[in-house]
């Protein structure tokens, strides 16, 4: 018989929480290749703020994503195909699934959702909210931005057909009902969402805790309707507002992290979940890339996607390789030091 050899390595030095790097996960929905200004945008809405991140860190540009909505949150949150998760648009992610945040919380890490979460499908208050999947805090949407034209179809009767609502709610306790989820709050809820993630990371600065906030914005998806701030201000339509105030809640997140001094140690990546909008009077626009998303064509799947570590990842990089949003589960709990599942 012949020997066996079992190599072992050292267990890492041990790491307090408190030296682990923060993520902070920006997630826009439906915004395609052609209306970000680094990659060409081809509507002229300016982008300042995303290009400075660009400049700032890596750019890829050969990230790959699931066509629709839930599959690529899906996907991208347990970095595993899609169709292994259960995910379905009404079916919603077995929740046996590990997502980023629940690899995260052993190692002390505080987690939070605002945005749009789409992960639980149409029983989603049932055990299936975000707070469900690891998250301690979640506000936003549980489904999607369309809801929001609801109450505004003709002959809408609420006692037919259920009214949308902005929800929010914490690990342990059932979601509650903030407001009504209607063309109106369609246009401010990305900055709420903006203004919670800051009051979180400032929160969390105080009490030295590591941290995880994963911001899926609602923009740009249909009815694409920016805040008032930016609604006619660009002269390039509705889409060109919307990314003007994608760019500025990015703006306010950004800014946040380098006021409370955490730069160094804070992980911001930007990335959409799929290609283009395609729906008239919104359509989107994939760049050099032919196709929408709900569709395999590339404009559909291939993303716009930028990190930024100073210190760690050199600045100004750019990347062809290949990349995949089920990439990010392994990099990321890879890079904070925890066991990949």
């Amino acid at each position: 018989g012949g020997t066996s050899c079992v190599t072992t390595r050292p267990a890492p030095p041990p790491v307090s929480a408190a030296s682990r790097p923060n993520i902070v996960l920006i997630f826009p929905d439906n915004l395609g290749w052609g209306e970000v200004g680094v990659y060409g945008s081809v509507r002229g809405a300016p982008t300042p703020r995303l290009d400075r991140m660009v400049a700032e860190g890596m750019r890829l540009n050969n990230f790959n994503v699931e066509f629709s909505c839930t599959v690529s949150r899906a996907a991208m949150l347990t970095g595993r195909y899609a169709p292994r998760t259960g995910a379905a648009q009404d079916g919603g992610m077995t929740l046996w699934e590990v997502t980023i945040p629940e690899a995260l919380k052993p190692l002390g890490y505080a987690t939070a959702l605002f945005g749009k979460w789409h992960l639980g499908g149409t029983n989603w208050l049932g055990r299936r909210a975000a707070t469900d999947q690891g998250f301690d805090e979640w506000y936003g949407i549980p489904m999607t931005s369309n809801e929001a034209q609801t109450t505004s179809m003709p002959n809408f009767d609420s006692a037919k057909t259920e009214t949308p609502y902005i929800w929010e709610g914490k690990a342990g306790e059932p979601s509650r009902k903030v407001k009504v989820f209607d063309l109106e709050s369609r246009r401010t809820v990305d900055r709420e969402c903006a203004k919670l993630s800051i009051a979180f990371m400032e929160r969390n600065v105080r009490n030295n805790t590591p941290f995880f906030l994963y911001y899926p914005m609602t923009q740009i998806h249909f009815p694409t309707l920016a805040h008032p701030d930016f609604a006619g201000k660009t002269g390039a339509g509705d889409i060109g507002d919307a990314m003007a105030d994608v760019d500025y809640n990015v703006g306010l997140v950004v800014d946040a992290i380098k006021r409370l001094g955490i730069e160094q140690n804070t992980i911001v990546i930007w990335c959409t979940d799929n290609g283009a909008e395609m729906r008239r009077p919104w359509r989107g626009s994939s760049g050099a890339w032919g196709g929408f998303y709900n569709t395999v064509m590339e404009g559909g799947i291939r993303t716009p996607f930028m990190i930024r570590w100073p210190g760690r990842i050199p600045a100004g990089q750019v990347s062809n390789e290949i990349v995949h949003e089920i990439d990010l589960f392994p990099t990321l709990v890879a890079a904070v030091g925890a066991d990949t599942v």
